[in-house]
């Protein structure tokens, strides 16, 4: 049976001024889990993460943690900090430090590691994210792009179980996308639970293993990615577009070159393997033409 590592229950959360953010959401997070929150903007995503991470208390039901209900006191809600980080949108929010090495170290050398550990887990999130050459810069003087990772790089050092990515490739340029989505795959691989939100569907549909939509500040369906990409009223209501490569595929069924029998291609590679098979049944010349 899956082991839940992080859970929301029957959360309700309104901003000071009124405005309802989450309403009744019920979410179980399997433990190294890949899953993806998908929205518009406004849909309650960033808020159930600030929830996820005690930053936010919620007005009723709980967040629970290995199946605690978490405890919004000092010392619990540091201990939970650790096992549970957030990598959030803008990265200004989340640099405070003059140097990047101050920045990145800064979390390891609060959980009273240390000075060999603090150096080793540095160095290796510097490698992990492309940033060694920036280890001594001031983090004003960054670009967005490398405060992105470095600001990733600053959670990666703390070593939590969970990762929540918040927008994650939003500012990256397309090499350094790419070898973000990579090193998910190496923190998936060592055993991670990673959450991410997102409004690009090619990478939500490629990367999950499963998918939750929200609306207006509610969960509206959860599943496998392509499961609920073929629910058109489904995509319609939570303003989202169908995945290339699920367009490809429709389209070729669609035209009978493939049998509705056909496994979904999660990736470029799987589409480009049954492409082949696809070209068995077009005929170049239409038989109502002959």
């Amino acid at each position: 049976m899956p082991e839940i590592i992080l859970e929301a229950f029957n959360l309700d959360y309104s901003y000071p001024d009124g405005t309802k953010a989450l309403r009744t959401i019920n979410l179980k997070i399997e433990k190294g889990e890949k899953l993806t929150i998908l929205g518009s903007n406004g849909a309650g995503k960033s808020t159930l993460f600030m929830q996820f991470n005690g930053l936010y208390r919620p007005n009723s039901g709980s967040i629970k943690y290995q199946g605690q209900a978490i405890s919004y006191k000092n010392k619990p809600l540091i201990e939970l900090r650790k096992k549970v980080g957030i990598v959030f949108q803008d990265p200004d929010s989340q640099l405070f430090s003059s140097s990047v090495y101050q920045d990145i170290s800064f979390g390891p050398l609060n959980l009273g590691l240390s000075d060999q550990e603090v150096e080793a887990r540095v160095d290796q999130a510097l490698i992990d994210t492309e940033t060694t050459d920036l280890e001594y810069k001031p983090t004003h003087l960054l670009s967005y792009g490398q405060k992105k990772r470095v600001s990733i790089a600053g959670v990666l050092a703390m070593e939590p179980e969970v990762i929540i990515f918040d927008e994650p490739t939003a500012g990256l340029d397309p090499r350094h996308a790419r070898e973000f989505m990579q090193l998910l795959k190496n923190l998936s691989d060592e055993g991670k639970t990673i959450i991410i939100s997102t409004h690009d569907v090619d990478l939500a549909y490629s990367w999950s293993d499963r998918l939750v939509i929200m609306s207006s500040g509610e969960i509206i369906a959860q599943g496998e990615p392509g499961e609920l990409f073929l629910q058109p009223e489904l995509i319609e209501q939570a303003d989202l577009a169908l995945p290339w490569l699920l367009e490809i595929y429709c389209g070729l069924v669609e035209k009978g070159w493939f049998p509705t029998s056909t496994p979904l291609p999660k990736t470029r590679e799987e589409l480009l393997l049954i492409l082949p098979l696809a070209s068995m049944n077009i005929s170049p010349i239409p038989k109502d033409s002959k």
